[in-house]
């Protein structure tokens, strides 16, 4: 390996001592390891600029890996930077779940099996997400998880009709609609009633959000289908697009949010080859 970025969260990793000890496992070893720090901030991510601390942008352009250490939310903000750049993410969990990370805490000495070359590669799909208003697109983004129309408070429900391939799947009113991966379909989208998707399966789950309806449900569909969501009335009401829980864009009535797989893919670092089912059954079935 020629070099290794760790992208830290201090609010996780206190003192980053855990940063520290794999910076240095690294650089004895040869390997250049600069550090980058993101803050989480009311659900965003934010860079920081610290003595001795790189830029992400300017540290992931030519990196062989990125060595996260927070939670899923910390991933998910630097998948597509990662993913433009075609670098695999090594994730340590630090946060609540950490269903895409790979490694617990305790499990840190196994970074040495990366040195060692006995790791392998999982590649996620993505999805590309625009919104065209008047004919025109105004807004354009992709994400690991999900994208979701929803409401942005509290108030009636939104009207909306969901194609697929230009041919309608469903229409409903509701408090919204999750389009998400099979990386997405063990987060919002379960919690909304959605199917668990294997992440090989490479699916599109569309789940409704408390649709007022006793026929709107979720829906598997391939993974090439191109999805659109058409708002309808929303009566001066608040909705929004989310996108992997960040990036947010005030949304119109005749707004049409399109989404499809996109050409970019997440490639997590798998060290433990653990099974999907066995990640599912360790992180849902306990209780809070």
């Amino acid at each position: 390996m020629k070099k290794v970025v760790i992208c830290a969260n201090p609010q996780r990793d206190k003192g980053l001592l855990i940063t520290a000890r794999i910076k240095k496992h690294f650089e004895d070893n040869g390997v250049p390891t600069p550090v980058c720090l993101l803050f989480e901030n009311n659900g965003s991510y934010e860079s920081a600029n610290m003595s001795g601390c790189s830029n992400l942008k300017e540290e992931v352009p030519g990196a062989d890996m990125l060595i996260c250490l927070g939670g899923d939310g910390t991933i998910l903000h630097l998948s597509k930077t990662a993913a433009i750049y075609g670098v695999p993410i090594l994730g340590v969990n630090l946060g609540t779940l950490g269903f895409i990370t790979d490694l617990e805490p305790e499990e840190s000495f196994r970074i040495a099996d990366v040195l060692r070359g006995e790791y392998f590669i999982e590649d996620r799909m993505m999805i590309d997400v625009a919104v065209v208003r008047n004919k025109k697109t105004i807004f354009n983004d992709f994400g690991l998880n999900e994208a979701v129309v929803g409401k942005g408070v509290p108030s009636r429900p939104l009207k909306m009709v969901v194609y697929g391939d230009e041919r309608k799947i469903s229409g409903f009113s509701g408090d919204g609609v999750i389009i998400a991966t099979p990386t997405g379909s063990t987060a919002y989208s379960m919690s909304a009633g959605g199917p668990i998707v294997e992440p090989s399966a490479e699916n599109i789950v569309l789940t409704p959000i408390c649709a007022h309806s006793l026929t709107a449900k979720a829906f598997v569909l391939a993974g090439d289908r191109r999805i659109m969501v058409e708002l309808g009335d929303i009566d001066g009401r608040a909705a929004n697009l989310f996108i992997d829980g960040g990036c947010t864009i005030e949304l119109k009535r005749g707004d049409q949010i399109k989404i499809m797989k996109s050409q970019y893919k997440t490639k997590l670092v798998r060290v433990i080859n653990r099974s999907f089912y066995e990640v599912v059954n360790s992180k849902l079935n306990t209780d809070i």
